[in-house]
Order: C-alpha cells, then sequence, then structure tokens
C-alpha cells in the first residue's frame, strides 16, 4: 500500500511540474509561447530648350491671381497606404492630395471624391480617391489600386487594366504608375523612350517629365528613362534623396538633409536651389521649382511671368504642387490657395 501511496504521490508531483508555466509564456495547443514584450524595430545646364508656354495670342487673356484665392474644403488627414508600404505616421506633410495641371487644379475632399478649379475634368461620380495627378488631363488613384482617367490622357486603355498600384503621376504624353511590388509601369506614348522602366525594381516613387520618366529608389538613387535633351536624365550620381518632382525639362530631388538638388535646363531659373534649406516637400512646375519648408512657408524659383512663384507670402501650407502657370497648396486647415495665370480659372480654388 506504502507503494501505491508513494507512485500516486510522485505521479501527482510530476503532472504539477508539468502544468507550471514561466512568467511571461503561455501555453497553446501544447506548444509555450513567450509573451513578453519585444524591442521596438527599430546643375548643370545646356542651352535654353524651348518650353511650352503660352502663345501670344492667348498670353494677353490670362489674368493672373494672388496668393488670396482660398477654399473652405476639408482634405483628408492621412495618405494612403499601399501593400508594401507601412502605416502612415502623424507627419503634417502631404502628398498626392493636390495637383496643380496644365488648366486646371485638382483636389482629393475628405469623403475621397475630386474637387476641381476648371469644370468638367473629373467625374463627380468619382469616390474612394487616394492620390490625385493633374496635367492636360486628370488621373486618380482609387484606393483599391485601380487608377481612372478624365480629360486628355494618353494610354487610356492600358491604364485601365492595371491593378495594385500605390503612386501615379501624369503628363501631357504619359502616365507613370508604382505598384505595390516596387515596379514601375508606365502608358502613352514611348517616342523617346520613357516607357522602357520594366526592368525598374525596388522604386518608392515615380515622376513624369516632358518624355521622360523617373523612379526614386529605397536607397535614396535615382532611375531616369526617355528624353534627355537637356541632359534631365544625368541624375545617376544622385544619393540620399526622398523624393523627387519633375518639370517640362528639369527634374528636382530633396535631400536627407532638407537640401535640394536639380538637373536640366536652367533657362528661367528653375534649378537655382543650391541655396534651399530646411525644406521638407519640392514641386516642379513646367519652368519654376516650389519648396515647402518646415514652418509652412513657401519658396520658388524660376518663371514668374504670371505670378507663380509669388508664394512668399504663404503660411500654414502642409503640401505644393507646381503647375505649368500656376501654383497650388494646401494649408493646415484644409483650405487652398494659388497664384499665378488664372486665363482656365485654374486658380478658382474657392468653391
Amino acid at each position: 500500500m506504502k507503494q501505491r501511496i508513494c507512485f500516486l504521490l510522485a505521479a501527482l508531483l510530476l503532472c504539477a511540474t508539468g502544468l507550471m508555466i514561466p512568467a511571461g509564456a503561455s501555453e497553446i495547443n501544447g506548444e509555450t509561447w513567450s509573451t513578453a514584450p519585444s524591442a521596438a524595430s527599430t546643375e548643370e545646364t545646356r542651352d535654353p530648350l524651348p518650353v511650352a508656354e503660352p502663345t501670344e495670342e492667348t498670353r494677353d487673356t490670362l489674368p493672373t491671381v494672388g496668393p488670396a484665392e482660398e477654399t473652405g474644403v476639408t482634405l483628408p488627414s492621412a495618405e494612403p497606404v499601399g501593400e508594401n508600404q507601412d502605416a502612415p505616421d502623424e507627419s503634417p506633410w502631404k502628398t498626392g492630395l493636390i495637383d496643380a495641371g496644365t488648366y486646371h487644379s485638382a483636389w482629393i475632399r475628405e469623403d475621397g471624391t475630386v474637387g476641381t478649379a476648371r469644370n468638367g475634368q473629373v467625374p463627380q461620380h468619382w469616390k474612394g480617391i487616394t492620390r490625385i495627378a493633374a496635367s492636360v488631363g486628370t488621373v486618380c488613384l482609387r484606393e483599391d489600386g485601380t487608377v481612372v482617367t478624365a480629360g486628355s490622357v494618353q494610354g487610356k486603355q492600358s491604364i485601365a487594366t492595371w491593378r495594385n498600384i500605390v503612386d501615379i503621376d501624369v503628363s501631357q504624353s504619359n502616365t507613370i504608375g508604382l505598384t505595390a511590388r516596387g515596379t514601375v509601369v508606365v502608358a502613352g506614348s514611348n517616342a523617346r523612350k520613357q516607357c522602357d522602366v520594366s526592368a525598374w525594381t525596388d522604386v518608392v516613387d515615380v515622376a513624369l517629365g516632358n518624355a521622360s520618366a523617373y523612379g526614386l529608389t529605397s536607397r535614396g538613387t535615382v532611375l531616369a528613362a526617355g528624353n534627355n535633351d537637356a541632359r534631365q536624365c544625368d541624375v545617376a550620381g544622385w544619393k540620399n534623396i526622398t523624393a523627387i518632382s519633375a518639370g517640362d525639362s528639369h527634374v528636382v530631388g530633396l535631400k536627407e538633409d532638407g537640401t535640394v538638388v536639380a538637373q536640366g535646363w536652367n533657362g528661367y531659373g528653375q534649378c537655382d536651389v543650391e541655396f534651399w534649406e530646411d525644406i521638407v516637400a519640392v514641386s516642379a512646375g513646367a519652368s519654376h521649382t516650389v519648396g515647402l519648408r518646415s514652418d509652412g512657408t513657401v519658396v520658388a524659383t524660376g518663371s514668374n511671368a504670371y505670378g507663380q512663384c509669388d508664394v512668399g507670402g504663404w503660411t500654414d501650407i502642409v503640401a505644393v504642387s507646381a503647375g505649368t502657370y500656376h501654383t497650388l497648396a494646401l494649408c493646415a486647415d484644409g483650405t487652398l490657395v494659388a497664384a499665378g495665370s488664372n486665363g482656365w480659372g485654374q486658380c478658382n480654388v474657392n468653391g
């Protein structure tokens, strides 16, 4: 009997020992998993080339506006997230929510619909829009990764087949898309080989110039294809770049330290950015360049024929976009301001 009692006591002790689980762990399906918190993861210029300026007949009909044009439209506070991108942080600087085109301005409302200055550019039934790009026409990225177009956009049939897109840009002759895998697609004319981007990988940002395409890699370098008449594609030596934007014949890059580099035609001084500091966003127009400072003010250089560079009085800005003849900006309170040519109503952003 004593032996049997000892055997039972030993068995009970063994079972109790097997059920003991160290602090900070749990047992699931017979396996022990640690529940302790883990450490947190951590210019060059050449001779001037012609730029698409208005004709003499049109020039006199282009009234300009100053920076006082505003709107009460409320815009989204978060940036879209692609399948290969991290969740958005609390950075106040916004991208993809506004764009200044050739003859119109476009922006995304809080409900995911699109507003425009100049009627007829975007269907009112569009919803679920997360990013917008404008040139002569308008291209919009939906939250499901598809792309829709309106107005004069080249390659519409090809664009309609795109899937898993996380970023877009548009020019007069092309539309470019960045996929969630970091590859790039381009639709439209390939007259200058600007669509030859199939070998690009590890891309995190894209931009289009006049018959030229650009891709920013996760390593901070820049890829280029297409028209290089003004040496605007000579960007192989760029390093530590965090954002890019392209105009007609020039391209600008924002560096990690808040300075800016530019390459291409400098006939209007649009590449004179070497002394800019504390910049958090850049945008290249047809022949001018705009930079957003961390204090919410804006700097501009290049052609000011229509007052598109008259942005010195702007404050509390969180996004900027340089168009062909005008400049558009988003304020921290969700209003818009515009300066430059208003010949087609592109600066009427107050409604």
